[in-house]
């Protein structure tokens, strides 16, 4: 059980529950002594007959205690002896390390029995390819891996003398190099490490915004002046994000791409995500407003929302460079945002807010406010909600 990583958060449970039983059996047998002493007029509640039967139980009781324990005995010496008259599975490590497999249990659960260090940013869970190993020796003698230690393997590319050691279970000599840097990074400590480092996969919402025509606001004037308004904007857009809750996690030109829902339910996140777009528009008024006099024409914006999985890391941080230090996400959901935001200006909304984003926000639709679009590099079509102004969607009731 100790390779089990419940079993850490689940041991002073049974260490104190182990203590406790012999503890209180012993104290209540001591409480029911003194109280029976205390009755001057105490009589035997059993006839004889009862208590032959008590006797009779007790004396079963012992005898089974005894076949129980002899039983545990006989278990273990089995066990000992098939240790030593069968041969044992060994594995080899790099540098001619070897050692005898655990029999059942996983390559990266011997591993960690006897403090190798190896890589396991999921826990072993077969969410991620960080244990995964390269087969020197054995192979061919080894269970094939299943459907999903398959899906993760084919995911990354791997050839076919690479398997996950968090899936695969030896049943016959083995040598194997691990194929990412040995940390110690089991589930338990994982949690105290930077995560974004290793990357989570986690449902969170994602908002992009872009405005509309600045191509040929940036031909128009000059570039200290571009600069000077671009400035003015992301600033304006950050703030009104950051205020909702929302994490910027990068600028691109004029565009905008923020994730909502990081260190939250789903359904916070994706209610932020609306009050931030909602906030965007208001706040462009004002800044249109504001800049009447350094543009011709006012600022328009097209903002798409979609909430799904996606995968958070900081990307870039390991070459020393000093990039990649803030956070970004990765996928499908990635992608389906930044092409609703690309929609709006094909249908000539300011807003264009997925089906899940609505569902995870508990935002209830109207009769006839659903639409249904198709985006780019998708087959089929996707539901969602398009305002003309982002202020005329209405915030869902918590």
């Amino acid at each position: 059980l100790q390779l089990k990583s419940w079993y850490r958060r689940f041991r002073p449970v049974a260490f104190g529950t182990a203590i406790l039983i012999p503890v209180l059996a012993y104290a209540g047998f001591a409480v029911a002594g003194r109280e029976v002493r205390l009755i001057q007029d105490w009589q035997q509640p059993l006839n004889d007959s009862q208590y032959g039967q008590l006797l009779e139980m007790m004396n079963s009781s012992w005898w089974a205690y005894v076949a129980l324990l002899a039983a545990i005995i006989l278990l273990h010496l089995a066990v000992a002896a098939q240790r030593k008259f069968k041969p044992a599975i060994r594995i080899t490590y790099p540098g001619d390390q070897r050692v005898p497999a655990i029999a059942g249990a996983t390559l990266l659960e011997t591993s960690r029995a006897y403090g190798i260090p190896h890589a396991s940013v999921c826990g072993g869970r077969a969410r991620c390819s960080t244990c995964r190993v390269r087969i020197l020796d054995g192979i061919g003698n080894q269970p094939g891996p299943d459907e999903r230690e398959s899906a993760v393997l084919e995911r990354v590319g791997a050839t076919a003398n690479v398997r996950l050691a968090c899936q695969l279970r030896p049943v016959a000599d083995l040598s194997v190099v691990p194929l990412l840097p040995a940390h110690r990074t089991s589930d338990a400590s994982v949690q105290t490490l930077d995560k974004y480092f290793w990357g989570v996969e986690q449902e969170v919402t994602l908002l992009f915004a872009d405005i509309r025509g600045f191509t040929q606001l940036s031909e128009q004037h000059l570039p200290y002046d571009v600069v000077f308004v671009l400035n003015q904007y992301l600033a304006n857009m950050s703030q009104a994000i950051a205020d909702a809750n929302g994490y910027v996690d990068k600028f691109m030109g004029d565009g905008i791409m923020a994730i909502f829902g990081m260190d939250k339910p789903v359904a916070e996140g994706a209610r932020d995500a609306i009050a931030a777009a909602r906030a965007m528009s208001g706040v462009l008024d004002a800044l249109n407003m504001s800049l009447r006099s350094q543009i011709e024409h006012p600022f328009r914006i097209g903002i798409g929302i979609h909430t799904g999985v996606a995968i958070l890391g900081r990307i870039g941080v390991i070459s020393g460079t000093g990039a990649g230090e803030r956070v970004t996400a990765l996928g499908d959901t990635v992608n389906v945002a930044s092409r609703l935001e690309s929609a709006t200006k094909e249908h000539q909304v300011e807003l264009l807010v997925s089906a899940e984003t609505l569902q995870a926000a508990g935002y209830q639709p109207d009769d006839g406010e659903m639409r249904e679009i198709t985006l780019r590099g998708k087959s089929g079509p996707m539901s969602v909600i398009a305002k003309p102004r982002a202020l005329q969607l209405q915030m869902p009731e918590r």
